[in-house]
């Protein structure tokens, strides 16, 4: 197994959960860790903390916010050796009052989130020896679970972007690894109200993803019960929906379900 250390690596959605976890351990192993998210305050608690870590605190959606923090992420460094683009959020469908507003804002951070970064990120990538992309997309993309429209279609989006792109940056010696975690134990799960199997730490999801990350795995799928559970319960047919669609109904005030 490979070791990650004296890297320069820009860790986004660094502010909480897996990013969080991911930025402290990569740290402690004695790394510079760019850390990204909206908290700027809380990005520079974490930068007191933590020895080697440099706050970078921009909306990866919001343009004028994106061109600073691309004018002193390019002043600052001359090259990145890592970028993991692990910035992300969750919005659930009510299909019975649909906000279908949520499919944009999803989609924004989930998708067109990773493009912004990727952009100020390639020019620093190519000035470094061994340049590696890392993009954090999730299991709900294999299997279509309910009310996660948005949030799965948007990282299944990201999950083709990543392997496409792979193609792509090979001739300029980029790798590029694509995670697909299950339920980790974060402020964004926590506000879910259903069961998750195999749920783990963000602190395990860290250390099992920089194992990854540092070997360089193309495609890195944890917990591996969790995604063959779902494979072998979606390859049978009506099975998966009989599973799934009783998660949405609930009772409502009149004593009817939905």
């Amino acid at each position: 197994m490979q070791s990650i250390k004296n890297e320069v690596i820009w860790v986004t959605g660094a502010s909480s959960g897996i990013g969080q976890a991911l930025a402290i351990h990569l740290s402690q192993l004695g790394n510079q860790v760019v850390i990204s998210g909206r908290n700027a305050a809380l990005l520079d608690q974490m930068a007191q903390d933590y020895s080697g870590m440099i706050p970078l605190a921009f909306d990866v959606v919001d343009p004028i916010q994106i061109a600073r923090a691309r004018e002193t992420l390019h002043a600052q460094f001359s090259y990145i050796d890592r970028v993991i683009l692990n910035a992300g959020t969750c919005e659930y469908l009510d299909i019975q009052a649909p906000d279908w507003t949520l499919f944009s804002r999803t989609f924004n951070v989930n998708l067109n989130g990773p493009v912004n970064c990727l952009e100020m990120a390639l020019p620093l990538l190519k000035a470094a020896k061994a340049p590696h992309i890392v993009g954090v997309a999730s299991l709900a993309s294999i299997a279509p679970f309910p009310r996660a429209e948005a949030y799965g279609a948007s990282k299944a989006a990201f999950d083709y972007l990543l392997e496409s792109l792979r193609l792509d940056v090979k001739g300029l010696g980029i790798d590029v690894s694509v995670i697909l975690p299950g339920f980790v134990d974060t402020p964004l799960t926590q506000k879910n109200d259903f069961e998750m199997p195999f749920q783990i730490t963000a602190t395990e999801a860290a250390m099992r993803m920089a194992e990854a990350i540092a070997d360089r795995k193309q495609r890195f799928i944890f917990p591996k019960r969790l995604y063959w559970s779902i494979r072998l319960l979606h390859a049978v047919p009506g099975l998966w929906q009989r599973l799934m669609t009783p998660k949405t109904t609930v009772s409502t005030d009149d004593g009817a379900t939905r």
